[in-house]
């Protein structure tokens, strides 16, 4: 009715969610009890971080989170507020093939509801690209899969689940959203969330050449929110993993970092890193993406990549491309400075 995506129960001082493609396991969604498909989720106080909202939105694939106080829920967090947030800083540097889904799932206009929803509910995916003479034509979501699905009022009782059987064996046709925006591997994060909130839509299609090479969704977006680390040059990590080593691993490998550049380069002014693990389904699969952009005084935001299976080795390999060519840097400006002397260059 309110085009929510998300449901929430309180129970003493536990808290409970369900989500629209949970629910598209129910057998009969007109006489079921909510009670099986509710999860426990995590919930915020007014006091919190959006951070933690987003973390909680990004580890339980929902697209809002609870807002509790003394045992009531007294609002919700939105994916879409946070989004909103997020378009009003600057983003630029965060390309879509930094984050976007690689090589998604299609359907095809031709194949039944029915097959739509297992995808769905097997690949616990939100968004369905449909394929029409091999053009993507709309987005199937599991929004508009349960509202074809869910019986008219106006139809009796006995009939409701027999119609509800006939509509799964339609064809998916033309069911689904074709105001979804689409962008280039290329385009930033800025233009990529200006287009979702304009389209008011939760993906956006990644294409190159009119071939889809992949999808951004909110939780791809909201994987982004940076967390900072308190240290001598501010560092941004922007899709923290969830793993505790890992998150002790890459803080201590950079701060150890970036102090030794200090020592040679002084004019570092922060650094943020981005951080993805692909999941593309393809030989990449599993692999850490790892990028780090360096704001000085004197140049342009210097940006190095790095891709490896293991994390460790792709931090240890983009720290030593940071000391070299940084250190050269260094090294160039004080040949400068002493020839600017008149003082012999050694």
């Amino acid at each position: 009715k309110n085009k929510a995506y998300d449901a929430f129960y309180i129970n003493r001082k536990n808290t409970f969610s369900t989500n629209i493609l949970s629910l598209l396991n129910a057998k009969n969604i007109t006489s079921m009890k909510v009670e099986p498909y509710l999860s426990p989720i995590p919930y915020v106080s007014p006091n919190d971080s959006i951070q933690k909202a987003s973390h909680i939105m990004t580890h339980y694939r929902t697209r809002e989170v609870p807002v509790v106080s003394q045992n009531k829920i007294i609002g919700v967090v939105t994916a879409k507020k946070i989004i909103k947030l997020l378009s009003s800083k600057d983003n630029k540097w965060i390309k879509a093939n930094l984050i976007y889904t690689q090589n998604p799932v299609t359907v095809t206009s031709d194949e039944p509801l029915s097959t739509a929803k297992r995808i769905m509910i097997s690949k616990k995916i939100d968004h369905l690209p449909v394929l029409n003479k091999d053009k993507i034509k709309q987005v199937l979501t599991s929004s508009h899969l349960i509202e074809t699905i869910i019986p008219k009022e106006s139809l009796g009782r006995l009939s409701r689940g027999a119609n509800r059987v006939h509509k799964l064996e339609s064809r998916i046709g033309n069911i689904g959203s074709t105001r979804v925006p689409q962008c280039s591997p290329n385009d930033d994060l800025n233009k990529i969330l200006k287009l979702m909130l304009k389209t008011d839509t939760t993906c956006c299609l990644v294409n190159l050449w009119d071939n889809l090479q992949g999808i951004i969704t909110f939780k791809d977006i909201l994987g982004l929110l940076a967390t900072k680390i308190e240290a001598q040059i501010p560092l941004f990590i922007v899709g923290m993993p969830e793993d505790q080593g890992d998150i002790k691993l890459i803080t201590s490998k950079f701060e150890k970092t970036l102090k030794r550049l200090q020592q040679t380069y002084s004019e570092i002014h922060e650094a943020r890193v981005s951080i993805k693990k692909q999941r593309s389904g393809g030989k990449k699969e599993g692999k850490f993406d790892v990028t780090i952009m360096i704001t000085t005084s004197h140049h342009t935001p210097l940006i190095y990549k790095s891709l490896g299976f293991d994390l460790g080795e792709v931090l240890e390999d983009l720290s030593q491309k940071l000391l070299r060519n940084l250190s050269k840097k260094a090294k160039r400006r004080s040949k400068t400075s002493i020839r600017k002397m008149g003082l012999p260059v050694f």
